[in-house]
């Protein structure tokens, strides 16, 4: 990445378009280099400066303030990115993302799963809780509920959920992950994991399931192509019960909100889901984009 796209990234965090976590996550995406990251940013603060006849704006104050905040591992899964935009094209999908993110937790398994979160388990713990605050607020984390977890990482949505439904089945194409979500969800009861070939959801049976989200895991689906997307979108349907929710957060990382929009809204509809919120950014930490599809209740489901 040049010098003038770093600056570009920072120019739109200024502008107010990303969090500073996320700002930050993007740079160290796009550079594979944490010292870059930082001499971007003093570079901007001392631009601001010189410009401003006085210190930095609170938004540069803010994302400086992070900067000690990336941890060495967080650099090092930049520098893993940056090496694999350089390989050439592999067909096995599947097969290079799990060897991805079996490398990325063994450098930082905070980052492994949200580099926006620099690998703080600090600033993880409170983008998880935002997430975990909407699924809340759309009624989806209820007592009593079974949850399925598609792409579940080391564990970190279904910690938080473990008290609040009735059980959790995370699961992950990465072994690497589920050990460590083993390991981090160990007081949990209520909550396993399993490895799954990525490929189907037929490790749970017809209407198994209240919940089924995908948090920050579509995308790869997507990466896969057009019969996998259209195949977890029915799967998703067959493990749901009826008055189920299958939850959404990040379509694809294309970058066009408007094409995920209608593609989720194409999908669910041949799928048979209600779409209940058809894509919207509800996070203060993270650019998410959440979508909330329903399976629609029969006359007889009770409530």
């Amino acid at each position: 990445m040049t010098i003038a796209s770093l600056r570009a990234t920072i120019a739109r965090y200024l502008s107010g378009q990303m969090s500073a976590p996320v700002a930050l996550a993007r740079l160290l995406m796009a550079s594979g280099d944490a010292a870059a990251v930082r001499d971007a940013v003093e570079r901007a603060a001392e631009a601001s400066r010189r410009n401003g006849n006085g210190a930095p704006d609170e938004r540069l104050r803010a994302l400086r303030a992070l900067l000690p905040e990336i941890d060495p591992g967080c650099a090092r899964i930049g520098q893993v990115l940056r090496e694999e935009l350089d390989r050439p094209a592999e067909p096995d999908v599947v097969a290079r993302t799990r060897r991805l993110f079996d490398r990325f937790v063994a450098e930082s398994e905070e980052a492994s799963v949200a580099l926006y979160s620099l690998g703080s388990p600090a600033l993880l713990a409170a983008a998880s809780e935002e997430i975990v605050r909407i699924l809340q607020q759309w009624k989806v984390a209820r007592p009593r509920r079974t949850v399925l977890d598609l792409g579940c990482g080391i564990g970190r949505i279904a910690a938080r959920l473990a008290p609040l439904v009735g059980s959790v089945l995370g699961i992950d194409i990465s072994r690497a992950m589920i050990d460590v979500a083993r390991r981090r969800c160990a007081g949990f009861p209520n909550v396993r994991f399993e490895v799954c070939a990525g490929v189907d959801l037929s490790m749970c049976g017809d209407a198994s399931v209240d919940v089924v989200l995908a948090i920050d895991s579509f995308p790869y689906v997507v990466e896969v192509g057009d019969a996998a997307i259209a195949l977890h979108f029915r799967e998703a349907h067959r493990v749901l019960r009826d008055g189920g929710d299958f939850v959404l957060v990040n379509f694809s990382y294309r970058g066009d909100v408007s094409a995920d929009r209608a593609d989720v809204l194409r999908l669910a509809t041949a799928a048979g889901f209600d779409v209940l919120v058809p894509g919207c950014a509800p996070f203060a930490l993270w650019d998410g984009v959440a979508f909330h599809l329903g399976r629609a209740k029969t006359p007889d489901t009770p409530p």
